[in-house]
């Protein structure tokens, strides 16, 4: 089974949107891989970053598990098996919104 994740952001200041690169998480967090950042430190990276900035801040992790699923005509599928997709939003260092779903939280798709 492999697992890809999807780990970016996005700062929302002066009506313009700049990306927030998994490089600069990472750095900023002192981890090494995705796979070592918890949703705690990502909430805590996101609520620095808008306060820091008095803005909207953006930050997600979209976990997708690969593996074999099975399909209608009896063979089998490499698929996404399993996703968890964790969001945070902060308003000027204030939790706007902090959910996890089992899919791609629609949220996102506003500001990217």
């Amino acid at each position: 089974m492999e697992i890809e994740y999807n780990i970016a952001g996005r700062i929302l200041k002066d009506g313009e949107t700049r990306a927030i690169s998994l490089t600069e998480i990472l750095s900023s967090a002192g981890v090494v891989s995705a796979a070592d950042l918890s949703q705690e430190t990502l909430a805590a990276y996101c609520k620095s970053v808008s306060a820091q900035n008095a803005c909207k801040v953006y930050v997600w992790n979209d976990r997708e598990e690969y593996g074999n699923a099975n399909v209608f005509n009896g063979g089998s599928d490499y698929e996404v098996v399993n996703e968890v997709c964790f969001l945070c939003v902060y308003d000027c260092g204030k939790e706007m919104v902090c959910e996890t779903t089992n899919h791609w939280n629609e949220k996102i798709d506003e500001v990217i």
